[in-house]
């Protein structure tokens, strides 16, 4: 009988060759989950320099009256951390919950987190050329669209039909900007996948006159995935959420808003 030979030299090298492959790819797939952790952790403990008010304060059930703002915030202490801090983004019942930064350099918090630690989280930033206070006709501010909710992740999921046929706009019908200065309450009229190489009209910062921007309102509601009972004031400056989407390298997902109330903290 033939004795079974054993496996030789290249064989084991290909054995060690797999092992080390196996092992750096599980080293960079925990990197790549820490950063998720770290991210989301960093932004957990911002919140306790919000507080929410009491559900007796809010006016719920009297719509003659304005709502009142659900949550206050310390800026001062925020400043303290990060002085690019120009507001906070809020939306009922969601999982946007976070403080807005502003740099002149976009690019710049695509890759920083709040506390400027470099992380792929990123920040919720308002864009450049937008005026500090929001008083730009339309005020656009991006965040990544995170696979765990995080950040923008959670846009699509309460507001894309296309994505979620379960998606109600009428379940999140508002969104809350603080700022030092005042509480900004805006009501969604329109949301939808756009290309951001093609659909460059959604990023209009400032219209030439009161009648292009009233022209500009209409057209965004008219190209809206779908049909919201919102009504525009074309009075009043306007808001873009805007996020990427894995459908395509250009594609992003907005949804956008007009003021109906602004009113001192």
């Amino acid at each position: 009988m033939k004795k079974k030979k054993g496996m030789g030299v290249l064989s084991w090298l290909i054995i060690l060759l797999c092992l080390a492959v196996a092992g750096f790819s599980a080293w960079k797939l925990w990197g790549y989950y820490q950063k998720y952790h770290d991210g989301e952790e960093e932004y957990e403990k911002l919140t306790d320099y919000v507080k929410e008010m009491p559900v007796e304060t809010q006016n719920q059930e009297d719509e003659s009256k304005a709502d009142t703002c659900p949550i206050t915030v310390d800026f001062e202490a925020l400043a303290k951390i990060n002085s690019d801090i120009v507001g906070w983004v809020y939306i009922p019942d969601s999982e946007i919950n976070y403080p807005i930064v502003q740099n002149p350099d976009n690019e710049y918090y695509l890759h920083h987190t709040f506390e400027g630690t470099t992380n792929f989280t990123g920040a919720i930033f308002l864009d450049a050329l937008c005026q500090p206070d929001f008083s730009s006709d339309n005020s656009i501010v991006y965040g990544h669209n995170l696979k765990t909710g995080a950040m923008f992740g959670s846009l699509k999921k309460m507001y894309d039909i296309n994505y979620n046929k379960d998606a109600d706009y009428r379940e999140h019908p508002v969104i809350w900007i603080l700022t030092p200065e005042e509480n900004m309450e805006y009501r969604i009229f329109a949301a939808r996948e756009i290309s951001a190489e093609t659909d460059t009209d959604v990023y209009l910062v400032e219209a030439g006159s009161d009648e292009e921007y009233s022209e500009f309102l209409t057209m965004q509601k008219e190209k809206s995935s779908y049909e919201t009972e919102t009504e525009l004031d074309d009075t009043e400056p306007m808001l873009t959420l805007s996020t990427c989407t894995s459908n395509s390298e250009d594609g992003r997902f907005v949804v956008q808003a007009i003021r109906i109330q602004s009113v001192m903290p």
